[in-house]
């Protein structure tokens, strides 16, 4: 698959995702069941008036901005159902109807992505002019089982295309970097940890001199000048610790005015570690 059909199927996916939220927000909304219809609405005729336009920006671990486009006739009627009146005209109320619904799908797909997208950020606002460098567009039509029929438009531009292409290469490499276990005539035989992967990532390494457990009388019992004897002898070497695991020992050492450690002894390598 080429880079531009990657990123063409990790948009559209994208899309889908937040327009099949939005419709189930307008059935919330309205309190009538919506649904994208099999056959898309054929293109109106141009009335000369602008549509209605929604753009959101993305920040976090996507980034980039969708502007969602509305047909004016048919946002005044969805909004006239969500406010269960009639309308006429894209007014304030209707303008605050229409919000309440976008932010509603927003939640929505915002909790049902973050676990494959991570953690990030969307913010919601009316815009008057079209999305510059637009990059793609998905374009569905949903009706409520009677005679309102909406089309809304999902305009993406570059920055976010390729922010969600990004993201996709990263979890697909970070799927491979796992250990995998194969099993052959009934032996488990792990595979190599691709390592290249991560070796930016920054780890927390614990010192340890030694320990003690304490009761909690002792430990409420303790002031300043209080002695606290641990388990290990001057001479015994120090442990290097991983996420709580010991990976080297050797001797402490003082490099300009900070403690440090001189390995003397390797007990597990990281490669041998499970990543998480």
């Amino acid at each position: 698959m080429s880079s531009d059909q990657a990123a063409d199927k990790n948009t559209q996916a994208f899309c889908d995702a937040f327009l099949g939220a939005l419709v189930g927000a307008m059935a919330v909304s309205s309190g009538s069941p919506w649904a994208i219809a099999a056959v898309p609405g054929e293109d109106s005729i141009p009335d000369g008036s602008e549509p209605v336009r929604m753009r959101c920006v993305l920040g976090g671990t996507l980034r980039g901005a969708f502007l969602l486009e509305f047909r004016r006739a048919e946002a005044v009627a969805l909004a006239a159902k969500m406010l269960q009146r009639a309308a006429d005209e894209f007014g304030a109320e209707e303008s605050a109807a229409l919000q309440k619904v976008v932010e509603a799908a927003k939640g929505k797909f915002h909790s049902a992505l973050e676990p494959e997208y991570g953690t990030f950020t969307m913010e919601a606002a009316f815009a008057s002019e079209p999305l510059a460098g637009r990059a793609s567009a998905v374009q569905i039509t949903a009706g409520d089982g009677g005679a309102n029929r909406v089309t809304v438009a999902m305009h993406c531009d570059t920055e976010l295309t390729q922010s969600l292409l990004l993201r996709s290469r990263a979890a697909g490499s970070a799927a491979g970097a796992r250990t995998a276990t194969k099993v052959v005539a009934g032996n488990v035989i792990m595979e190599p940890v691709n390592l290249d992967l991560v070796m930016d990532v920054e780890l927390n390494v614990t010192l340890r001199f030694g320990q003690r457990q304490l009761t909690l009388r002792e430990v409420m019992d303790l002031t300043s000048g209080s002695v606290v004897e641990l388990d290990r002898q001057v001479e015994e070497p120090v442990e290097l610790l991983l996420n709580g695991t010991v990976i080297a020992r050797g001797e402490a050492v003082v490099i300009d005015g900070n403690y440090g450690l001189r390995v003397t002894e390797v007990t597990q390598p990281v490669s041998s570690l499970t990543l998480r």
